[in-house]
């Protein structure tokens, strides 16, 4: 079932998130701060790992939610909705681990 973004703040984050993830130093650095204790969202983030993961990795998004997610419960935009935010007191605490 595709789905279109209705918000393009929901686009801007998939696409950040995946410019992101594909540098070796930026992904340690929001596994970081998504695995931190302090993270508000870090559980959520646990249960859902796998697809997120696999959200950033993959070359077509809307074909991966329809897919390997699970089209009956996910779209793109609920999917990418669970792409946790970045904390940037914690992203500058990660440059130094």
């Amino acid at each position: 079932m595709s789905e279109p973004f209705y918000y393009s703040g929901d686009e801007t984050r998939l696409q950040f998130a995946r410019e992101m993830w594909k540098k070796p130093e930026t992904r340690r650095r929001l596994l970081y701060v998504w695995e931190h204790p302090n993270h508000p969202h870090r559980e959520h983030f646990e249960e859902n790992r796998s697809l997120i993961e696999g959200l950033l990795e993959c070359t077509e998004p809307q074909q991966y939610v329809d897919t390997v997610a699970g089209a009956d419960k996910w779209s793109l935009r609920t999917l990418t909705r669970e792409i946790p935010s970045v904390i940037w007191a914690l992203w500058d605490e990660s440059k130094g681990k």
